[in-house]
């Protein structure tokens, strides 16, 4: 008789040593402190594209001599003539693009954790409590 109270009260013991609150307890608690941990964050993105040069190279021929050069709208265009010869040379000029994007993320809140040698205390003193209450109901 006395066995399987033993082994039962052991059992309990254990019991209460290895329950634990679940996430979803902490998470209340944590929301019942600070309701602004839920809330989200607006992020802005930006993002730069730079595009490279692009050169085109043609040639016509005539006979007389001329140097024209245009510009417009990022691209360059030069037109030289030398005597009989055409020569047009086009670049597109590098260009910067900026896209700005506004996004929602969820706030991230840093928790200061207990230190080492405090988690080792709570533990022996939870060992020591339960020796203590076995010891206990084992004398009777």
């Amino acid at each position: 008789m006395w066995q399987l109270i033993k082994t039962r009260a052991v059992l309990i013991g254990l019991l209460f040593l290895l329950q634990g609150c679940g996430a979803k307890w902490h998470l209340r608690r944590a929301v019942a402190k600070d309701p602004t941990i839920l809330e989200q964050v607006a992020v802005k993105v930006d993002t730069t594209i730079i595009t490279e040069i692009k050169a085109i190279h043609d040639t016509l021929v005539l006979k007389q001599y001329d140097t024209i050069e245009i510009q417009r709208n990022g691209v360059r265009v030069q037109i030289n003539r030398l005597y009989d010869t055409i020569q047009v040379t086009a670049e597109c000029l590098p260009d910067t693009i900026r896209v700005t994007q506004q996004l929602l993320v969820p706030q991230v809140v840093y928790k200061k954790r207990n230190s080492l040698l405090i988690n080792i205390g709570l533990i022996l003193s939870i060992i020591l409590a339960n020796f203590a209450l076995l010891r206990f109901l084992l004398r009777k």
